[in-house]
């Protein structure tokens, strides 16, 4: 072979070496892209796992209570009945009282 050919050759092997080192370069970075990504994407699950755990205990405490609402509202309108009839009974013992007093 001539020396040409030998430079060539070289020349030609250099090249190849450079490529497959970016190339490696390369893979690497997105290698370390990927395990990033991963660790964020598994962070994510985690917590979407832990809100919606959170999410059905919530509406296990929603259901109760609203099994438990009409009853309640019952029970506020008969409280609420029996404070007026209170202050109305109170009222027309102070008007007696009054009218009684002024006779």
């Amino acid at each position: 072979m001539t020396e040409q050919c030998k430079t060539n050759n070289n020349s030609l092997t250099e090249y190849r070496l450079a490529s497959i080192e970016e190339t490696l370069a390369s893979i690497n970075e997105t290698l370390r892209t990927l395990t990033s990504l991963e660790a964020k994407h598994m962070e994510t699950r985690s917590a979407l796992e832990r809100a919606f755990t959170e999410i059905g205990r919530h509406e296990e405490r929603l259901r109760s209570i609203e099994l438990e609402l009409p009853t309640l509202k019952l029970i506020r309108g008969w409280v609420i009945a029996g404070v007026v009839s209170c202050t109305s009974l109170l009222g027309i013992t102070v008007f007696k009282f009054v009218t009684l007093s002024a006779s």
